[in-house]
């Protein structure tokens, strides 16, 4: 779901700050070129107290859905998953959710590796998650809990940097990966497209 603003710990994944409204964007051009005192009485006029702008809602995204399977020493798990792939996806993730089924999750997928300084944050998503990180073969690489953020600041969510370089990453309820014997050196597979 999940995926970043928070500067200092790189260039996130989704659930990214958004853009400032136009309105504000005009109002501050109005301010910067707008001739001074053009009052009648030549005097200056007051300075406009500055409304701060509200977040700009996401558009509700869709995704199509797949069978991955994690392939562990001793078993494999099947997981129902939506298939976040493209940008806007990406950065809406798992957001404004009350619950997510037993068994399925978010698999993220990149065009290339990313950095292990970038990562997913919660902004707006309130369950808890558990996130897998995976290479370009699918083998997971790190898994993070992840805690709901339901600020209305997107600067107060957490960010959870991989730590490693990663190629996608599932997410999960809290506990999937624990709870079905899923760890770090396990694969994921998405038939034709991931580990397999």
């Amino acid at each position: 779901m999940t995926r970043r603003a928070r500067a200092p710990v790189g260039a996130w994944r989704s659930r990214s700050a958004s853009p400032l409204p136009a309105r504000a964007l005009g109002l501050a051009a109005f301010i910067a070129f707008a001739p001074a005192g053009c009052d009648r009485n030549d005097e200056p006029a007051p300075e406009p107290t500055p409304t701060p702008a509200a977040p700009v809602e996401p558009a509700a995204v869709s995704f199509d859905t797949a069978t991955i399977v994690f392939i562990t020493s001793t078993d494999s798990v099947v997981m129902t998953a939506e298939v976040a792939d493209r940008a806007d996806q990406r950065a809406y993730g798992l957001m404004d959710r009350d619950e997510l089924q037993a068994d399925a999750g978010m698999i993220f997928i990149y065009d290339s590796m990313q950095s292990g300084d970038t990562g997913f944050w919660m902004y707006r998503t309130r369950i808890p998650l558990d996130i897998a990180y995976f290479d370009g073969a699918g083998r997971i690489v790190a898994i993070h809990q992840m805690m709901p953020c339901t600020s209305l600041d997107p600067a107060r969510c957490t960010g959870y940097a991989a730590g490693v370089p990663f190629f996608g990453a599932v997410e999960a309820n809290r506990a999937y990966f624990t709870r079905n014997g899923i760890g770090i050196g396990d694969r994921v597979v998405l038939p034709g497209r991931i580990g397999g």
